[in-house]
C-alpha cells in the first residue's frame, strides 16, 4: 500500500518549511519533496526607488545575514557613484562582516546542527535539540550562545542594533567607529578564540564517529566558486571569483565581480523556483558549483591568518582533491569563525582605524554597479 508521510512543522531550520515523503507498495521510499516558503518580489519593489535606499531595503530579505545583502548592494552602489570608498570605510565594512560571520557560523553550529553531533543522530527527536545539548553539555551549550553573542554585539557596537543594522551606504559606512567602542571589541577577542578554539578540538575529535554521514551526505564531484584575495587567500568582502574543477585544478581565476554574467548562467528545473546556476564553461548540467563555507576553502590556497592558516591545512587534506563531502561545512564554518576572530584583531589594531574619513560622496556616473560578496551559510 502506498504512503504518504509528511513532517511538518521542520525544526532546527531558519524559516519555514515540510518535507513530503511518497512510499511504494514494498515500503521504499518513491519520491521526497521539501517545501519552504519564502516571499520573493525584491527585485520588483526595489524598482523605482532611490538606488541609496537599497542597502537598508535589501538587508530585509534575511534576519540572520543582513550584513551579507547590505554590503553587496552597497558596493553596487559603490560602482554607481563610480568612488573607490575610503580605506577606513572598507576597514569597517570588514569588521561588520566578521560580526555577522561569527554570529552566523555559531548558529548554524551550536544551534541549528549540534545536537546531532553532540547527542547522536538516533536520539529521539523530542530530546534532539538545543535544550538537550544544554543538559548533556552545558559547558558547550554556553559556548554556542556566547559566541553568537559577541557577534551580535559587534555588530550592534557599530551599527545600534544587532539586526538589519542600516549602517553600510553609498560610499561607505554613515558613522566611524568610537574608541569606546573599538575597545569593548578587542576586550571580546580574547575569550571569543577561547571558545572557538575548545571547540574546533571537540568536533575534530568526533569526526570519526560520522564517517558514514560524511561520505554520504551530498559527496558528489562538482565545481566550486569562491572569492579570492590578490594572494590567493580566503576572501569574504573584495577580491576576485575563482572557479576550480572537481580535480582542484583552476577552471577560471582573477575574474572581476562585475563580469560574472560571462561565466555564470541560470537553467530553470520544473521541480524547483529557484534558478539553478552554472559555470558556462561547461554547460548545464555538468557546470554545476558549490559555495559556502567548504567551498571558500577549496578554492582559496590559504587563509591569510596564523591560527586559521593552521586549521585550513589540516582542512585540506580531509580528501585527496577538494573537499567534496557536504558534510564539512560544519567543520568550515568553524575555521571562518576563527579566521573573522584574527581579521578583526588585526583591523580594530590599524592606526587609522578611528578615522573620521569612512564615506566617500559624488553623483551618480554610472547607470549599473555590480556588488559581490560571500554570504556565510
Amino acid at each position: 500500500m502506498e504512503q504518504r508521510i509528511v513532517i511538518e512543522p521542520i525544526t532546527r531550520i531558519e524559516g519555514h518549511g515540510k518535507i513530503t515523503i511518497m512510499m511504494d507498495e514494498k515500503g521504499n521510499v518513491a519520491d521526497a519533496t521539501f517545501h519552504v516558503t519564502q516571499f520573493r518580489g525584491f527585485e520588483k519593489f526595489c524598482e523605482g526607488r532611490p538606488f541609496y535606499e537599497m542597502p537598508s531595503l535589501v538587508e530585509r530579505i534575511c534576519g540572520i545575514c543582513p550584513v551579507s545583502h547590505s554590503l553587496a548592494s552597497g558596493k553596487a552602489c559603490d560602482a554607481i557613484l563610480g568612488v573607490r570608498i575610503t580605506d577606513t570605510g572598507a576597514k569597517l565594512r570588514r569588521l561588520l562582516n566578521c560580526g555577522e560571520y561569527i554570529q552566523s557560523h555559531a548558529l548554524s553550529f551550536f544551534h541549528l546542527s549540534s545536537p546531532d553531533f553532540l547527542l547522536g543522530m538516533d536520539t529521539e527527536p523530542a530530546k534532539r535539540n538545543f535544550l538537550g545539548v544544554l543538559e548533556a553539555n552545558r559547558q558547550f551549550a554556553v559556548d554556542g550562545v556566547r559566541l553568537r553573542q559577541i557577534g551580535q554585539q559587534i555588530i550592534q557596537l557599530f551599527a545600534g542594533k544587532r539586526i538589519h543594522p542600516s549602517w553600510v551606504v553609498p560610499g561607505g559606512v554613515n558613522q566611524p567607529l568610537t574608541e569606546e567602542n573599538r575597545d569593548l571589541m578587542l576586550a571580546m577577542i580574547p575569550e571569543a578564540l577561547e571558545i572557538i578554539e575548545r571547540t574546533l578540538v571537540w568536533f575534530k575529535g568526533v569526526l570519526e564517529k560520522y564517517q558514514e554521514e560524511i561520505r554520504t551526505f551530498a559527496n558528489f564531484p562538482s565545481m566550486f566558486l569562491g572569492l579570492v584575495n590578490d594572494q590567493g587567500n580566503l576572501e569574504h568582502v573584495d577580491g576576485k571569483l575563482r572557479f576550480i574543477d572537481s580535480k582542484g585544478k583552476f577552471a577560471t581565476d582573477d575574474i572581476d565581480p562585475a563580469r560574472y554574467q560571462d561565466y555564470i548562467g541560470e537553467a530553470v528545473e520544473p521541480s524547483s523556483y529557484l534558478k539553478s546556476p552554472y559555470y558556462k564553461g561547461l554547460g548545464y548540467p555538468d557546470g554545476i558549483y558549490k559555495v559556502g563555507p567548504a567551498a571558500r576553502l577549496n578554492v582559496c590556497t590559504g587563509c591569510g591568518t596564523p591560527r586559521a592558516d593552521q586549521e585550513w591545512a589540516e582542512f585540506i587534506r580531509l580528501d585527496r582533491g577538494p573537499v567534496m563531502s557536504s558534510f564539512h561545512n560544519h567543520l568550515a564554518r568553524l575555521v571562518e569563525i576563527l579566521y573573522s576572530i584574527e581579521v578583526m584583531e588585526k583591523l580594530l589594531n590599524e592606526p587609522d582605524i578611528l578615522s573620521r574619513h569612512v564615506r566617500a560622496f559624488a553623483q551618480p556616473n554610472p547607470f549599473e554597479g555590480v556588488g559581490v560578496v560571500e554570504a556565510p551559510r
